[in-house]
C-alpha cells in the first residue's frame, strides 16, 4: 500500500495579534450554562414520562429513568448522580434505590 500526504504551509506577513483569546468573553458568573454539561444522571420516577419530561424541563438529559416497571434499566450504564423526580413517594424511592446504586460512580 503506498501512502502519500502533501502539506501546504503558508506564512502570512505582518505584525502578530497579541490579543488575549479570551478577551471578550463573558465569565461564568454571566453566562446561563450548566458548568457539568457531561454529567451522567439517572432519574427515579414512577413513570418513564414522568421520568423524561421532568429531566426535560430542567435541560437534563438522563442516561436512563428507573421506575417500579423498569427495575433494569440502568442495569450497564455508569452514572455520576441520581435525581428524584418530584412525584416520586418516598415508598418508591426506597424500592428503586438498590436498583440505581450500583450505577453510581465512586472513583471521582
Amino acid at each position: 500500500m503506498n501512502v502519500s500526504a502533501k502539506v501546504d504551509v503558508v506564512m502570512a506577513d505582518g505584525t502578530p495579534d497579541l490579543t488575549p483569546l479570551d478577551a471578550g468573553v463573558e465569565t461564568p458568573e454571566q453566562v446561563d450554562v450548566d458548568p457539568k454539561p457531561d454529567r451522567r444522571i439517572i432519574v427515579l420516577a414512577p413513570t418513564v414520562r414522568s421520568g423524561y419530561m421532568e429531566a426535560r424541563a430542567l435541560g437534563i438529559k438522563p442516561v436512563a429513568v428507573i421506575t417500579p416497571r423498569t427495575l433494569d434499566a440502568a442495569r450497564g450504564i455508569v452514572a455520576d448522580e441520581l435525581m428524584d423526580a418530584s412525584s416520586l413517594t418516598p415508598e418508591d424511592r426506597e424500592a428503586l434505590l438498590p436498583h440505581a446504586m450500583p450505577s453510581l460512580d465512586t472513583t471521582h
